[in-house]
């Protein structure tokens, strides 16, 4: 049989007609012979009044009461949702933290904690599992975690998606469903722009990218924990649950190294290239006749730095005749060098990076040259050292 996780966010489920709504459509599903595991997050507004509350209580409110305090708001959305699947025919089961069946462990950074995965997957196939195959509809708290000592923990705002990409995963589920306010991921805020169209299908890499970049898609901790052959597919909540939206595929990786067997340079360019739109199509004619592949590009008011394959030095006079023109103010190129793409879950952090670089270091490799993005970065070191370079940063960027 088909089984499927649903989630429901908070702004979905914002009143007790909404509720209603989306037990029908969790019926309709059932109706199919699809089992569904629900995952609910507390109604809209809720969990802030939770924490303002405690915290006109007492500015010093600890945290861990803190989280059992504002996880009460996910509890309050299981209890309603469960009652409406029940009043309408549905063996619903309420899942809370306190239910013998709570399949999310966590650790005890309150506020912000990690699932322990392991420890989920074996509550998950001991509690959840067996409620399914004796046809119950489990409904379980979303946000929530419970540490080994049996401690609340929550698991960091949107974190209703992060609880429901793990049981996806521990369950081997088909599919991930997650319900929002607006069906689909667009090619732009439909708030914003007008002609946004939607989007049938994005990788992993794409939707990270499009979240990282403040997009309100996708709990920054969903995709780490993403299985490679999960789907993840957002609708709106006026959807049923098995209408098409946008489809997140693929995981991401927790490294990966990308080695370019073909040499590369950097061209530098002094000059202000975005004043100067004309000059700027002129070097990428230039480059393009030359049969050089452009590979990255850095553009300041001051400089540009262009990453490319080809022969640098045929470049290089071609490229000095704008400076006789005074259209620029000099160029220079780099030496033979071998590009690393780096791809990392917490590349963001650019304590990660410097370490990769001082690591090279102690092995008397220079990085000559850096690029950083969100997802990713780009290091050139000496084309006679790539393979020691390779090594080194393998062993770095592997699970330790």
């Amino acid at each position: 049989m088909k089984l499927i996780v649903v989630k429901y966010g908070g702004s979905v489920l914002d009143s007790g007609l909404a509720i209603k709504q989306a037990a029908l459509t969790i019926k309709q599903e059932l109706n199919k012979g699809t089992q569904i595991v629900v995952v609910a997050s507390a109604i809209k507004g809720v969990t802030d009044q939770l924490l303002a509350a405690a915290s006109t209580i007492s500015e010093n409110t600890p945290l861990e009461v803190i989280d059992h305090i504002i996880g009460l708001g996910e509890e309050q959305s299981v209890r309603l949702l469960s009652s409406a699947l029940k009043s309408i025919g549905v063996d619903a089961l309420e899942v809370t933290p306190s239910s013998p069946s709570w399949p999310i462990i966590s650790d005890e950074k309150f506020g912000d904690a990690e699932p322990l995965i392991d420890e989920c997957k074996t509550s998950v196939n001991l509690g959840l599992k067996p409620l399914i195959k004796r046809g119950k509809t489990p409904v379980v708290c979303g946000f929530i975690g419970r540490s080994i000592k049996g401690k609340i923990t929550t698991l960091g705002r949107g974190g209703s998606d992060t609880t429901a990409v793990i049981l996806a995963s521990c369950l081997n589920a088909d599919e991930l469903v997650l319900v929002k306010d607006v069906g689909s991921i667009y090619s732009a805020d439909p708030k914003i722009v007008e002609k946004a169209k939607p989007l049938k299908e994005l990788s992993a890499w794409e939707a990270e990218l499009i979240a990282s970049t403040g997009a309100k898609i996708l709990h920054e901790k969903v995709l780490k924990y993403k299985l490679e052959d999960l789907s993840i597919r957002i609708i709106s909540k006026d959807q049923n649950l098995s209408d098409e939206g946008t489809i997140i595929k693929g995981t991401i990786p927790e490294y990966s190294i990308k080695l370019y067997e073909e040499s590369v340079y950097v061209i530098s360019i002094l000059g202000d290239l975005l004043s100067e739109i004309e000059v700027l199509d002129t070097i990428l004619n230039i480059i393009r006749n030359n049969d050089s592949e452009i590979l990255q590009m850095q553009i300041t008011k001051q400089s540009s730095s262009i990453l490319l394959t080809g022969v640098i030095d045929i470049l290089q006079e071609q490229l000095n005749e704008l400076v006789l023109l005074g259209k620029i103010k000099a160029i220079s190129g780099s030496k033979k060098s071998a590009l690393f793409e780096i791809q990392h879950r917490t590349l963001d952090n650019i304590i990660v990076l410097e370490n990769a670089i001082n690591i090279l270091n102690v092995g008397n490799i220079k990085v000559t040259f850096k690029m950083t993005s969100t997802l990713s970065a780009i290091m050139l070191v000496d084309y006679d050292k790539k393979n020691e370079a390779l090594k080194i940063l393998t062993n770095f960027f592997a699970p330790k």
